[in-house]
């Protein structure tokens, strides 16, 4: 029986803790910016465009940021991105002008863009190929950690009254300083830049070639961004909206969720594939949305939080593996880019174009209109897979009829 490879060494573990850092950063501020933006404005839309300027700024800037990981190395632009991100939380401190807290949600944006995508492709370099798949859900869990914990302090922080958001914006920052010492302590790539070609025209020749097959599986990822949209970016409003009470525990619980599929994904895909667990995962992710739309009770919202968090806890890192599975080590910058490209564009556009759904219509609808999104997800997938049925049957018929005439020639 051959030996699994060690997942569990030093740079894996301090990619790990960066991971929680980085995003921790992003989750303090993810839903309670929404409720900061319409207290200082008393404006529902501000909620949606908080969202919206914080993910599209990251969206650009990780295109840029994937080419630059692959060529001036991880960890230079990691530490970049984190201090750009703690320039911009500090910043939060010093004003309540919408338009400065817009301009510094937008560089906080960039920051997140560049340090995210830098410390994903870390964790494919430090990660052995035969346990990317568990080396990726593992830094899943990690996220978890950080979506569970992150709204919950947030609110905490600010108080039943959403007062002290100042002390909020300073805690952030101190969370976002820790990360950066601690990046230092990353080394492991002065074995790994030697891995990375020079080549520009081949490097063009892989990325055209490439871009081909990630069709589908990134079509798919930002059409689930969109619907997921809805969760991050309103579900704090929405409660509050509802009159329900906890509205913390929402995203604690829908964190949870998240952290029972990333524990046992590898098994459930060892055991039926990608393409079965993402054909199944897709229409049940979309009724678990539809259900959000007719809640009632908290107890409602939460559980159907739960299973929304299993099932984008479940679609993510299958998707990634999906796309990094396309590429050569040393592309891993870009493909993580555009991974997280798309993830935000979905998150982005998703928030906007809500918001502008809750303003007309109200907050039911959007979770109405985000579960139609993943139905059409699951369309378009299911499209896919019979299309790649087809023609892997046509190319046994075509062989077996070559070996046949083969045959009849001998």
């Amino acid at each position: 029986m051959q030996q699994k490879e060690k997942l569990w060494a030093k740079h894996f573990i301090l990619a790990l803790i960066i991971t929680i850092g980085v995003n921790l950063t992003c989750n303090l501020l993810l839903s309670t910016i929404s409720i900061y933006a319409k207290k200082i404005t008393q404006v529902d839309s501000y909620a949606g465009l908080m969202t919206g300027v914080f993910t599209l700024s990251s969206l650009i800037i990780r295109l840029f940021a994937g080419k630059l990981l692959d060529k001036l190395g991880r960890k230079k632009i990691l530490l970049l991105g984190i201090f750009i991100t703690a320039f911009a939380t500090i910043s939060y401190a010093f004003t309540d002008q919408i338009f400065w807290i817009l301009v510094f949600r937008a560089l906080q944006g960039i920051g997140f863009g560049i340090s995210s995508t830098a410390i994903a492709t870390i964790v494919t370099d430090v990660t052995p190929e035969s346990r990317l798949l568990e080396g990726i859900g593992y830094t899943g869990v990690g996220l978890t950690i950080t979506t569970a914990i992150g709204p919950s302090i947030a609110l905490k922080i600010v108080g039943n009254d959403y007062e002290d958001f100042h002390l909020l914006f300073i805690t952030t920052f101190i969370v976002s300083i820790i990360t950066l010492v601690i990046s230092f302590a990353l080394s492991y790539e002065n074995k790994t830049n030697t891995t990375i070609y020079k080549k520009q025209k081949d490097d063009k020749i892989t990325i055209s070639s490439w871009g081909r097959k990630i069709i589908i599986p990134g079509l798919i990822l930002f059409l689930a961004a969109v619907a997921e949209s809805t969760i991050l970016s309103f579900t704090a409003l929405y409660g509050i909206y509802l009159g329900f009470g906890s509205i913390g525990l929402f995203f604690t619980i829908n964190a949870l969720g998240i952290l029972v599929s990333r524990l046992f994904i590898n098994q459930i895909v060892n055991r039926l594939g990608m393409n079965t667990v993402l054909f199944i995962g897709l229409p049940v992710f979309s009724m678990m949305i539809l259900g959000i739309s007719m809640v009632k009770t908290t107890s409602m919202l939460i559980t159907f939080g739960f299973f929304c968090g299993i099932m984008m806890g479940t679609l993510l890192p299958i998707i990634n593996v999906m796309i990094i599975n396309t590429v050569s080590k040393d592309m891993r910058g870009m493909a993580n880019a555009i991974f997280y490209a798309l993830l935000d564009g979905g998150y982005g556009i998703g928030s906007i174009m809500w918001g502008s759904v809750v303003i007309s219509y109200g907050y039911r609808y959007i979770y109405f209109g985000a579960s139609i999104v993943l139905a059409i997800a699951s369309l378009i997938f299911s499209i896919k897979l019979i299309y790649s049925k087809i023609k892997t049957n046509k190319s046994k018929i075509k062989f077996n009829n070559n070996c046949t005439s083969s045959n009849k020639l001998g």
